[in-house]
């Protein structure tokens, strides 16, 4: 009941987002329609603490443990988002810079966006989350587009190009993990759970090249390194409340997608060894981003590259295994989701109020935007992981995780790229908040106050994360931690 509640509102905002003239009303429809999502995926959380599995219409939506964390981050950043978007959006029609029309194709992209994402969280059919998968791009890459100036368009046309054969290449990994499954099987079809039973019988060669495609073409919608050239573009030329979706939200969905292949093909024999595709990946991505954050001169560029780095965190704690590497990996990809919001909305106002997202440009955020500037403190604290944010103890149960497996070297080059993106940050925040030029005489902006309850409410959910993860939320986290597996 609950999903057809969910999936029937997100339908009708769309509609109304289409048919009607009052921006205003759309806005708030929209907000209200996400609200509602909201409260359905805390039902869902208190459903399945209660058990392990729900499948609704004939086994075609099934959710667990592992989906409803999707489920809770999807619909929770799409709030904070569409609060968001009621200032962003009125600010840009009346500046001008916008029409209300295009106003109005944004709230339909922003529900279809949000749409296709919950179609691929919820669903148990291999394709119907392939297709959602593809869906989220052809979405986004109107949504990186939107302000149609040079810089957006080239973005969205590397996006949709670099995802779109990403996701085609993942297709056919798909597919040929379909084929061995049916491979001594008397019927397989395309569900989770019907694969998953099959793979008893199936085809180790084809597991593995099939798997690997996967890996390798979802990782390009992750933004693993060498693949995320679309990313730091993407997420810097699209509007705010986009860019907190994207990197918060869709990213840690396509490392869900990967994640139920991977499930499925690590129970078959001989093929544990492919966590190393998780190690090495994120270890290069990992690297890629640090060095790419220390010379950053574009803000939203730098929460980018933070984003592949943060990625690389995630995927380095499931290929770590055990049980506080994938407790890690999940816990950190939630709290991810929250705190690069805070940053990514505090960096729409900083664009909105300065008109640049060149660093070198903003100084003496502290006496400009005092509000603003609190809470990228906090933002930047939250996502390098210090104490006492749930990041700190994510980011320290991966290493934990690698010591305790025996990757030494590789714990090691964790270790150290957290350093130097901690370093970089630091250097990068204190330059844009704390420093003022001789001469110069700064105001506070009337702007300060604008758009700050969204802010308010990342935080409030990261504060409640770091709160209930060892309590409350720990016994979602756990079943989620042996679906996957140690």
């Amino acid at each position: 009941m609950e999903i057809l509640i969910i999936f029937s509102i997100l339908i009708i905002t769309s509609i109304i987002s289409f048919i009607s003239k009052n921006l205003k009303f759309v806005s708030i429809s929209t907000t209200c329609g996400i609200l509602v999502c909201f409260l359905a995926s805390v039902r869902f959380i208190v459903l399945i603490r209660q058990s392990d599995s729900i499948a609704y219409f004939g086994n075609l939506v099934y959710l667990d443990s592992l989906n409803v964390i999707q489920i809770f981050i999807i619909t929770s950043v799409a709030l904070i988002a569409a609060v968001y978007s009621y200032r962003y959006i009125l600010n840009e029609v009346m500046d001008g810079e916008i029409s209300i029309k295009r106003a109005r194709i944004y709230y339909f992209l922003f529900n279809a966006f949000v749409f296709s994402m919950l179609i691929t969280a919820v669903s148990n059919n291999v394709m119907g989350m392939w297709i959602g998968l593809e869906a989220t791009t052809i979405a986004t890459s109107f949504l990186i587009g939107f302000h149609r100036d040079k810089l957006s368009l080239e973005a969205a046309w590397k996006y949709i190009i670099i995802c779109s054969t990403g996701l085609i290449v993942g297709l056919v990994g798909i597919i040929m993990l379909i084929y061995s499954a049916e491979y001594g099987a008397t019927y397989v079809d395309f569900s989770w759970t019907s694969l998953l039973q099959a793979f008893s019988s199936s085809n180790g060669l084809y597991n593995r090249i099939g798997f690997t495609l996967i890996f390798v073409g979802l990782g390009t919608k992750v933004g693993f390194a060498p693949m995320h050239t679309w990313l730091s573009d993407g997420h810097s030329e699209a509007p705010s409340p986009i860019s907190a979706m994207m990197s918060g939200v869709l990213l840690n969905l396509a490392m869900y997608v990967i994640l139920r292949f991977y499930i499925i093909v690590k129970s078959f024999p001989g093929l544990g060894n492919l966590k190393y595709l998780f190690i090495v990946f994120g270890l290069v991505s990992l690297i890629v981003s640090s060095f790419s954050m220390l010379k950053q001169t574009n803000y939203k560029r730098l929460l980018a590259f933070s984003s592949i780095e943060n990625m690389g965190i995630i995927a380095i704690g499931i290929g770590f295994g055990g049980f506080w590497g994938i407790f890690g990996a999940l816990l950190h990809s939630v709290v991810h989701a929250f705190g690069k919001s805070l940053l990514f909305l505090g960096a729409g106002n900083l664009l909105s109020a300065l008109k640049t997202k060149r660093i070198e440009k903003v100084n003496s955020l502290v006496r400009l935007m005092p509000k603003n500037a609190v809470f990228l403190i906090i933002g930047m604290l939250i996502i390098v992981g210090s104490p006492p944010f749930a990041t700190f103890f994510s980011e320290f149960s991966i290493l934990n995780a690698g010591i305790q497996q025996g990757h030494y070297i590789s714990a090691g080059i964790y270790l150290l790229c957290l350093i130097l993106v901690f370093a970089g940050f630091l250097n990068i925040f204190i330059r844009m908040i704390f420093k003022n030029p001789e001469g110069k005489e700064y105001v506070k902006l009337e702007k300060d106050n604008e758009n700050i309850w969204p802010l308010v409410l990342s935080l409030a959910f990261v504060v409640l994360i770091t709160i209930t993860f060892s309590n409350y939320f720990v016994t979602i986290l756990e079943k989620a931690v042996s679906i996957i597996g140690i």
